[in-house]
């Protein structure tokens, strides 16, 4: 069985259970200075870490209820054409096992090399291909719900704490799952809002989803008279700087030495080996145009 272009790799990730999930991201974090890419929470019972390796790929850190055995050790190959390779895969007769985590039956199929060693091929995004529009609400329930969502945007648990009860927040959900978060809060300028912090759980990211809180935030922000909305990110995160330009906002100063042991953040940080200091600040101007997000009270 060989790939055809159509078929050929896109990504990589190797996931490994670990026993201690904060002392393994230590080591991997601050001895390694690999850098981390996502982490999530209490998905299907698992915990996780999500690193950038050199070179690319990705490795992941798990804890969880299977107890880390040797089914939980995998080799993920992702490409954009998952259906028609496992389809080619199960004619040339390589046996295949179900795992023990359940995200990587939804999103992926595991076979095993000669050797029993499990391999997954996955669609690339790790996110169904045919997730909808979410609906987006503002949020009125408790923000404990959503602090794992936070923390995917926030290294610095001091900083966390002394923002996340302010402004609102909107919520993207698909059958009454949540599938990622923006906080708007009032810089205290006339006319300017300050889009605070913004996730998307890492299943569901690179589907539109980050794209459509941004836009019901501007639309909002818009329709209430606010003439600039705002937004800061660290000035190594070559993605978020990507796609917040995508989506309308400019560059417009940079704050040096905001990502520090004084600011409440880890040393050394390091994101695709740049090491973390200075936040980028953009804006993107804003005209009326009269429309609010429904309440979604979750």
């Amino acid at each position: 069985m060989t790939l055809t272009q159509h078929e050929s790799w896109t990504g990589v990730r190797v996931a490994h259970p670990v026993a201690d999930l904060d002392r393994s991201t230590a080591f991997y974090r601050d001895l390694l200075q690999l850098p981390v890419r996502d982490r999530f929470h209490a998905h299907d019972g698992y915990d996780g870490v999500i690193f950038t390796l050199p070179g690319g790929g990705e490795l992941e850190l798990t804890v969880g209820p299977a107890g880390g055995g040797p089914a939980e050790r995998l080799l993920v190959l992702y490409t954009g054409a998952s259906e028609s390779c496992a389809a080619s895969l199960a004619a040339a007769g390589v046996p295949s096992a179900d795992s023990p985590n359940p995200y990587w039956n939804r999103f992926g199929r595991t076979y095993l090399d000669p050797d029993g060693h499990r391999i997954v091929i996955a669609q690339r995004d790790d996110a169904p291909s045919d997730v909808p529009t979410p609906e987006i609400g503002w949020h009125a329930g408790s923000r404990e719900s959503l602090r794992s969502l936070f923390e995917l945007a926030e290294d610095s648990a001091s900083q966390l704490a002394h923002y996340i009860a302010l402004g609102r927040i909107l919520l993207a959900r698909h059958d009454g799952l949540v599938l990622g978060h923006l906080q708007l809060v009032p810089t205290g300028k006339t006319d300017e809002m300050e889009l605070k912090n913004m996730a998307v759980r890492p299943q569901y990211q690179g589907v539109g989803v980050g794209r459509a809180l941004v836009t019901a935030a501007v639309d909002a922000c818009q329709a209430e008279g606010w003439s600039r909305l705002v937004v800061a990110t660290a000035a190594a995160d070559l993605g978020n700087l990507r796609f917040y330009q995508r989506v309308g906002f400019r560059l417009t100063a940079i704050e040096r030495d905001a990502f520090t042991p004084a600011t409440g953040y880890p040393d050394p940080i390091t994101i695709d080996r740049i090491p973390l200091k200075d936040r980028v600040w953009l804006a993107r101007e804003l005209t009326v145009t009269g429309w609010v997000p429904a309440c979604a009270d979750s």
